[in-house]
């Protein structure tokens, strides 16, 4: 028997609490358990300073010094490392023994492990054995873990691990005082250096980058975001930290310390000076839950950082979290199997892996998607209700419940879906709404019909209701109003499997009834954010190859607000409903949070990448220019100068988008990034030509069943347009480059003599050589059938001969680079290798790059250099 607190409304509709009793039945079990195999020691990195005192005889010198004097070589020592040799406890071996036991008994229900962690010491005398420990510390230490243990049998397993009280009495996390021992930001780094050179991917890499600002919940004084920061100056290693910005001092404080391979993400203000977040920074390694709880004079606060307090300790890593309003629910995601619970995922996972017997079966599609194996693990959201303690520290007030148990299906979906986006709370908390996928048939392979699910948390037990069943292509992206829990809008699409369909935005208010918002309206809407009075919108969409920021409000007309460059993120402030910080980037600036103030005006808050910028030559702008395209329509496209300028003759990297339903946005990019070509003497030319998006739905629309026709004949133009437009770009030293459906179209040029020939060397990434065995071998097998006019390459195998670079190998002729990705399911290596074949065959001087770990983009930042190398050696070897 034991009290729980519980919410609840009463007659005027207000929120109260009340105490409740309540019981439960369990069976105990008493057993005993030789410990010894479960004490384990682990040696630990040690911060060192290398320039701290030492005392060497009768001299003070420093550290660095005194060893010196005891190495062989005159070389200066590079780096010290100290380590130290730490016991501890192997709980999660004494659980699966816990476990084990209750099993042997025949119990069969899930089993809750809990491990209360009392303050303790080791004593130790020597590392050899365990025979050292003082013995009345062992002793002390088996008493007081079998007593701390507690085996409880109930419906569904959880595990929490409970810390002593005395580290956190107050509430308040503790604070430590050192970085990570080779920690050393860009800035501090690009200071030291003497010399401006030119920009290259490895300053590109090197850059900061900042996402995810957000508004202090009560005042909007001061801000929280995320940093990610690489290890310099060789990017061995990457961390993400969370930085508080104060507005009206500009003062900035990195609040969690930065450990390379430790990542924080996805937080929310649970109150005016407390936050939950994800990281890995738990000792498993996982993904979970931590608190950070800001002091009161965080203002005052200098070279310090708080330690978070973790929540949860799963046993399997959480993907996504989301918090409501009022800080008394919270959605959390992991991947389980559809009828298993976490801990019965895990157990799985481990007999599987023990088995020594690794095979699949598939009986329904998708085999494989993205970059990943579908092998039966979904993401699954979890609510659970939350609850302030006494000391400030939230903790699981009930059982996590799984939404979509024994439901085969995907919330967040796969692979790009997050919790942020396809998740929201309704305003008192009560509602929960969702996206989800249907997986349970071999059809989620041919469409793209997403729907939204709602369900009242108010009720126990209660069932989701499906509120746009009636539409058969994509609806995604739920948001309820802040002030009203009927209001929700989402992003919709009509026409089912076809993945680019214009998104529009839907209002439903808790009845059947939807309206569509801007219907007339030819742009397609991919973000909306409420303000906090839930009186207008702010939408987030492409436009003319930049993502730009409009406000719709219920007494105004729509009014563009950012037009230039790239902005997303929004995060409106809690008092004024007019202002906003988002992150902005361009070609010729990296990714920055900015302020947009109700006056029209916007100021960047943040400069972590300043030095770096400093000792680094850019290509100062970038130029838009238009011309007469395919069937004589305007087509749009940038042009970048050399870093060293336009004074002599210059070479040309032509640049060829993926998509096909995408652009070349004024946007950064840490993969295919204008300035890295420009900074090596190239003029550089991006077309966005037929198909592409941003310029109304009908021109994106265009490129159905016209892959090598309308883009193709965009190209040409474009690239003899530019020649004329930019005369000091030598059109005998020509380079042409593309990726996905760029590389798709750098293999269509390879086939038609009065294109290729105008190139030097051709250089693709991961495209489609063979686009009707593409439409066989590809994952999302709506691509391919959508842009072939909707038919099956059995239905119709001209709509994927026509257009094919295969029928036309005979007529290639120029020099070849290809580069693939070994865990690119979206177009199989087997496409590159098959082109690579061809060339070798025909005697074409050719390379392929492979990368063995890589998907359909390079994502390590060495691989990234590598990729680069590569890249920029072939294109010398051939202008040259």
């Amino acid at each position: 028997t034991y009290t729980e607190t519980e919410s609840y409304q009463d007659s005027d509709g207000n929120w109260q609490t009340r105490s409740v009793t309540k019981s439960r039945d369990v069976t105990e079990f008493d057993f005993s358990i030789d410990l010894s195999p479960y004490i384990c020691e682990q040696w630990w990195r040690v911060a060192v300073i290398p320039s701290a005192e030492a005392r060497r005889g009768g001299e003070t010198v420093t550290f660095r010094d005194a060893l010196e004097q005891y190495t062989l070589s005159n070389k200066k020592i590079k780096e010290i490392v100290l380590k130290k040799l730490c016991h501890g406890w192997n709980l999660e071996e004494l659980k699966k023994k816990l476990i084990a036991l209750v099993r042997s008994t025949g119990y069969e229900n899930s089993i809750n492990v809990t491990y209360n962690r009392i303050n303790y010491k080791i004593a130790a005398r020597s590392s050899s054995t365990l025979s050292h420990f003082a013995n009345s510390t062992l002793l002390f230490l088996s008493i007081t873990l079998l007593l701390g243990v507690v085996v409880i049998l109930i419906p569904t397993l959880v595990i929490v691990t409970k810390r002593s009280k005395h580290n956190h009495e107050d509430g308040i996390s503790s604070v430590t005082t050192r970085n990570a021992d080779d920690y050393q930001s860009n800035s501090d780094y690009y200071q030291s250096l003497t010399d401006v050179h030119d920009f290259s991917q490895t300053d590109n890499l090197r850059l900061d980058r900042l996402s995810s600002p957000r508004f202090h919940p009560i005042n909007g004084k001061s801000i929280i975001y995320l940093r990610r920061q690489y290890h310099m100056p060789d990017l061995r290693g990457s961390t993400t930290t969370l930085h508080w910005l104060d507005l009206e001092t500009n003062k900035n404080i990195q609040l969690t310390q930065p450990i390379w391979g430790k990542h924080d993400s996805q937080f929310y203000w649970i109150n005016s000076n407390a936050i939950l977040f994800l990281s890995n920074r738990a000792s498993s390694g996982l993904n979970q839950i931590f608190q950070l709880t800001l002091p009161d004079n965080l203002l005052e606060t200098t070279n310090t950082f708080i330690e978070p307090i973790q929540i949860t300790n799963y046993s399997l890593s959480i993907g996504n979290l989301l918090v409501n309003r009022q800080a008394t629910r919270l959605a959390f995601s992991c991947q389980v199997y559809a009828n298993l619970s976490i801990e019965e995922t895990f157990a799985r996972q481990i007999a599987e892996k023990n088995s020594g017997r690794t095979f699949y079966q598939f009986d329904k599609l998708f085999i494989r998607h993205w970059d990943e194996y579908m092998t039966g693990l979904r993401h699954h959201p979890f609510l659970v209700s939350i609850e302030r303690q006494s000391n400030g520290i939230f903790k699981f007030s009930s059982e996590p419940v799984d939404v979509l148990f024994n439901i085969d299906s995907d919330s967040p979906t796969k692979p790009f879906g997050d919790g942020k986006t396809q998740w929201s709370f309704s305003a008192n908390g009560n509602s929960f709404a969702y996206t989800r996928q249907y997986d349970e048939t071999s059809a989620v392979a041919w469409t793209t019909n997403l729907d939204i699910y709602t369900i009242d948390l108010s009720i126990p037990g209660q069932a989701s209701v499906c509120i746009t069943c009636e539409n058969l292509a994509t609806d995604t992206d739920p948001s309820y109003s802040p002030t009203d829990n009927n209001i929700l809008i989402y992003r919709s699409q009509s026409k089912p499997g076809y993945e680019s369909d214009q998104y529009k935005i839907k209002l439903y208010n808790g009845s059947n009834t939807k309206q569509t918002l801007l219907d007339n309206w030819d742009r397609s809407i991919q973000v909306v954010t409420w303000s906090p009075d839930g009186q207008s919108l702010f939408l987030e969409l492409p436009e003319e190859a930049r993502n730009v920021i409009y406000h719709l409000s219920n007494n105004q007309p729509l009014i563009r607000l950012i037009s230039k460059g790239t902005s997303r993120d929004i995060n409106v402030h809690p008092m004024n409903n007019q202002e906003f910080i988002f992150t902005h980037q361009s070609f010729v600036e990296p990714i920055n949070i900015y302020f947009y103030s109700s006056d029209g005006s916007m100021r960047s808050l943040t400069d972590h990448n300043k030095a770096l910028l400093a000792k680094v030559r850019l290509s100062p702008a970038v130029e838009a220019f238009s011309f007469a395209g395919a069937r004589g329509d305007q087509v749009w496209g940038w042009h970048m100068p050399p870093s060293n300028g336009t004074g002599k003759r210059a070479p040309l990297a032509f640049l060829i988008h993926g998509g096909p339903q995408s652009s070349w946005d004024e946007a950064w990019g840490f993969g295919w990034n204008f300035q890295t070509y420009a900074s090596q003497g190239y003029a550089v030319i991006g077309i966005n030509f037929h198909g592409s998006d941003s310029y109304g739905q009908n021109f994106t629309d265009s490129i159905i069943s016209e892959y090598g026709s309308l883009p193709y004949e965009d190209l040409q133009l474009g690239l003899t347009y530019a020649l004329n437009k930019y005369p000091y770009i030598d059109s005998d030293r020509a380079v042409a480059l593309g990726a996905s459906y760029g590389g798709y179209m750098i293999y269509w040029i390879a086939g038609q003599p009065e294109m290729s020939r105008r190139f030097k060397t051709l250089i693709p990434h991961n495209g489609i050589f063979d686009t009707r065995f593409m439409g066989y071998s590809t994952e999302e097998l709506f691509f391919t059938e959508h842009d072939a006019g909707g038919y099956t390459p059995w239905e119709n195998p001209d709509a994927y001969e026509r257009y094919n670079p295969l029928n036309h190998v005979a007529n290639w002729t120029q020099p070849m680079l290809i580069i693939l990705g070994a865990h690119d399911y979206r177009v199989p290596d087997t496409q590159g290798i098959g082109a690579f074949n061809a060339l070798q065959r025909r005697g074409i001087e050719s390379r392929l790059v492979y990368f063995p770990t890589e998907n359909h983009w390079i994502l390590n930042p060495l691989h990234s250099l590598a990729w680069y190398e590569e890249v920029e050696s072939w294109m010398r070897k051939w202008i040259n």
